[in-house]
């Protein structure tokens, strides 16, 4: 989906909202921290992601915690090179249960912005690795000293 097709749909949301006040009589509450963007930064014209442009990319998605985030790019694609992120620029291994395979992203943005959508719209606050364990993130019992250990390894470049 492209920008135009971002900020037409956004749009169609408002509108729909309206409308349904309009029908129900009840007042839709505005979603917090809806930003429309007409410039887009250069990291959507890369390719291929790096561990600083998946950065850029959570700091521009609001990712909460986004040193833990990219890490988690980095291990669930082996530093941006297993097959689910060169061919359905999935940095997250988000799995679609009702179609029993993963997601298919056109560009890996995408991908981190699904990660907001699907996961991380849940986290209030709190311990960020806690929340992660708790909500069943990784099948590997060790995810998360992975995770810590992939942040203790690029604290400079990820903070």
């Amino acid at each position: 989906m492209n920008t135009l097709d971002k900020i037409f749909l956004g749009a169609i949301c408002i509108i729909c909202a309206v409308a349904l006040s309009f029908h129900t009589g009840k007042k839709v509450e505005e979603p917090e921290n809806v930003e429309v963007r007409l410039e887009q930064p250069e990291f959507f014209l890369e390719d291929m992601p790096t561990k600083e442009l998946v950065m850029q990319a959570c700091e521009y998605y609001n990712i909460q915690h986004p040193e833990i985030v990219v890490a988690q790019s980095i291990l669930e694609t082996g530093y941006y090179r297993s097959k689910n992120c060169k061919v359905n620029n999935n940095l997250f291994g988000l799995y679609n249960s009702n179609k029993k395979d993963y997601y298919k992203f056109n560009h890996w943005t995408e991908s981190v912005e699904a990660y907001y959508i699907l996961v991380q719209y849940r986290y209030k606050e709190g311990d960020y690795y806690n929340w992660l364990q708790t909500i069943g993130y990784a099948e590997d019992s060790l995810y998360i000293n992975k995770v810590k250990e992939i942040v203790k390894r690029h604290e400079s470049d990820l903070n």
